[in-house]
């Protein structure tokens, strides 16, 4: 057989994600309800349809827009990342869904001889992601079994023993699929470990306001860390597809080489359409949404 009825092993190993097999399963089912997709029944805030309704038609809608993204957007990223994140030094990069961030990142940091660090249970996209790079060693670590947090014992001796030092340590906070957030005493621990380790610490905030039962959500920042943020979730988004990554200035340079290859240019009006979310109640729209999701979803599961 020649080359051309051979695919990559690097895609052929990577798993397809559960919830795509629950889907062809539940295709023949009557109004089925998916508990395991992270999808929200809301819709995106007003003011957001109505800014798209204005950009629509505007010519420079449809053209290339830059690599860098418009000063307007994200200056307004910038100053939610101060106010509600604690993030002050950081730059931001908008993406198309915090997926795709992860990938650039993935691509940006890592070489196919590289070592990586998730904690089970583990979000499958970052997985994939791995694989799908050609990444094969990837160090799956514990958590505790009541609490679901990231072991970070088991995580300094892995550091330390393993040569050359695994090249990113990845964690979900609010976790995917477990809903913990991390507290930031350990948050800060598993920070300290990774720097003095050299390893950077990606840090995936997409259910940032999915909090209950009086936990935080927190957010650190380092010449290390690197945290992703998405507005599929809280904002009903799923399909926009727009999320950020905030990090490290170092960063920004190889990343948007990333960006240029992937997605050519960012999506520029529609990022003026993330400014229209910043103005009005943002966070009480998406605290009350998630909230009345989450326990209807609770009930579902309860019953």
């Amino acid at each position: 057989m020649g080359s051309y009825g051979k695919l990559a092993t690097r895609v052929l190993d990577t798993d397809v994600p559960v919830m795509v097999k629950i889907l062809e399963l539940t295709k023949g089912a009557k109004d089925p309800i998916q508990l395991g997709k992270g999808a929200v029944y809301w819709q995106p805030p007003e003011q957001a349809l109505e800014k798209v309704k204005q950009i629509a038609w505007e010519p420079s809608t449809s053209n290339y827009g830059t690599h860098e993204g418009l000063p307007e957007p994200k200056d307004a990223l910038k100053k939610k990342l101060s106010m509600e994140n604690k993030l002050c030094n950081s730059s931001v990069m908008v993406t198309a869904g915090s997926n795709q961030g992860f990938l650039n990142l993935v691509l940006t940091l890592c070489d196919i001889t590289d070592s990586v660090v998730l904690f089970a249970p583990y979000f499958f996209n970052a997985h994939m992601s791995f694989r799908m790079t050609g990444i094969t060693n990837i160090l799956v670590g514990p958590s505790n079994p009541k609490t679901l947090q990231p072991d970070a014992d088991w995580l300094e001796r892995i550091l330390s023993e393993t040569k050359p030092t695994p090249k990113i340590v990845s964690i979900v906070n609010p976790g995917n699929p477990s809903g913990n957030c991390i507290p930031e005493p350990l948050l800060k621990r598993i920070s300290g470990i990774c720097k003095k380790a050299g390893s950077w610490l990606v840090v995936d905030n997409a259910y940032e306001y999915f909090i209950y039962g009086g936990s935080e959500h927190s957010c650190i920042e380092g010449n290390h860390i690197i945290n992703l943020f998405s507005f599929s979730k809280a904002y009903g988004m799923m399909g926009w597809r727009v999320g950020y990554v905030s990090g490290v200035s170092a960063i920004t340079s190889p990343f948007i080489t990333i960006n240029k290859v992937i997605f050519i240019a960012k999506i520029e009006k529609l990022c003026f359409l993330l400014v229209s979310l910043f103005q009005g109640a943002r966070s009480e729209y998406c605290l009350i949404y998630s909230r009345q999701h989450d326990s209807y979803f609770y009930c579902v599961i309860l019953e």
